[in-house]
């Protein structure tokens, strides 16, 4: 998981998916990070959703 605060882990998700291209030298590498960068931004959302205090 991306460390850091909530704005911060939204900031680094973004950048990463800005970044998040094919490769043609290892086309399962882009699904691989697409899939643990739709994971992350779930556990996120769950997060948020949790009632707090």
């Amino acid at each position: 998981m991306i460390g850091g605060t909530t704005p911060a882990r939204v900031r680094a998700l973004a950048k990463e998916v800005g970044r998040l291209h094919p490769d043609w030298r290892n086309p399962e590498r882009y699904f691989e990070r697409r899939d643990e960068l739709r994971r992350e931004l779930h556990k996120l959302a769950n997060a948020m959703e949790r009632p707090h205090g």
